[in-house]
């Protein structure tokens, strides 16, 4: 994780955690509900306020929550004490053993890695997916034409076809993929991808 987006999370998580419950996600929950396999053991990397966690466990999906910034942590145990947290950072993911899980979220995550960090990342959330286990990653690029918004979270321009391509170099197979306007903000993109081992 970009150190200083690191820091921006710690230093404002009840602002980012307050942002982020206020928000309904239906278009990704309707994509786990087609992508995700029922009852599997499931990981949420980067769960940032907790919400996707706690939809997970609420809707048949046992869940972890994992974040590299313990200022989230704290607001997602705050605000879901009896669900499971703990801290993990990408690329690496060294906290997490192999094949555990079989469903892996990362939703608005990867962005905030540099892109020469990008291809261990990818493959490191294929490491913790169990076999035919399902990957979903969604991510923006920057609202400003700077990749440092003035917040001073990084957003590294990523090229979908080259994330693809680091699925495939890992053993993933392309399931489902797409880009869709922010509802709130003009300009801004967001784009999913799921795939499967």
């Amino acid at each position: 994780m970009d150190p200083t987006t690191l820091t921006t999370y710690d230093n404002q998580a009840a602002k980012f955690a307050a942002a982020q419950r206020g928000k309904s996600p239906e278009a990704l929950q309707q994509l786990i509900m087609t992508y995700f396999r029922p009852a599997g053991l499931t990981a949420d990397i980067g769960c940032g306020s907790g919400r996707d966690t706690a939809w997970l466990v609420a809707n048949g999906f046992p869940a972890v929550g994992y974040d590299a910034s313990a200022g989230m942590l704290a607001e997602a145990r705050r605000a879901f004490p009896a669900l499971t947290w703990q801290q993990a950072a990408l690329p690496d993911l060294a906290e997490i053993d192999a094949g555990q899980y079989q469903n892996v979220l990362c939703s608005a995550v990867i962005m905030h890695l540099p892109a020469a960090s990008l291809p261990l990342a990818i493959a490191n959330l294929a490491r913790i997916l169990a076999p035919t286990g399902c990957l979903l990653l969604t991510y923006r690029a920057s609202e400003t034409e700077d990749p440092r918004e003035p917040d001073g979270r990084l957003y590294t321009p990523i090229v979908s076809d080259h994330l693809v391509g680091m699925c495939r170099a890992v053993g993933l197979a392309l399931q489902h993929q797409r880009s869709s306007a922010d509802g709130g903000r003009l300009g801004v993109v967001w784009h999913v991808l799921v795939a499967q081992r």
